[in-house]
């Protein structure tokens, strides 16, 4: 009970085999790492990509990216390292991996729209700022945050 007032202490442990039913009493403990094993969950992946020959059901990445044999389909974490199969490295592997998908996705020239809005955003401020000025009179972004004419340099050597 995790609100019991009485500290938890772990002080032995009692191992079972599986197997053979035969147990084994463990004393003079004073912690425990459970290690509660790793089967990747990658079925749905057999026949599209290819797997590590020498690990089963781990998927196999090409070089030392998280790129598979399949363009686009990225692999990171449990489902590709074999070897330490922990939280905090899966979390580093998945960030490779969105580097890498992002990365993938400018090269095939996809995944773009925030750049193609703020271009767009910006054709159209500069085609408004023609009618709101007088002819020689160019877009001052000062005046659209508030009516402040000079720039950071400008004021600070104002107070100086």
């Amino acid at each position: 009970d995790l609100d019991a007032a009485l500290p938890q202490v772990v002080s032995g442990a009692i191992l079972k085999d599986v197997y053979t039913e035969e147990e084994t009493r463990l004393s003079n403990i004073g912690a425990v790492f459970v290690a509660i094993g790793h089967t990747p969950s990658t079925s749905f992946l057999e026949g599209l990509v290819e797997f590590d020959p020498d690990h089963s059901g781990y998927v196999l990445n090409k070089g030392s990216s998280t790129r598979t044999s399949i363009p686009g389909i990225f692999a990171c974490g449990d489902v590709s390292d074999s070897v330490y199969r922990q939280a905090i490295t899966s979390a580093g592997s998945g960030a490779a991996a969105a580097l890498d998908a992002e990365r993938w996705l400018s090269e095939e020239g996809l995944g773009n729209e925030e750049a193609e809005f703020e271009a767009e955003l910006l054709a159209e401020m500069m085609a408004d700022s023609g009618s709101r000025h007088d002819e020689g009179g160019a877009y001052n972004a000062y005046e659209d945050a508030g009516g402040r004419m000079t720039g950071m340099k400008e004021s600070v050597a104002a107070e100086l």
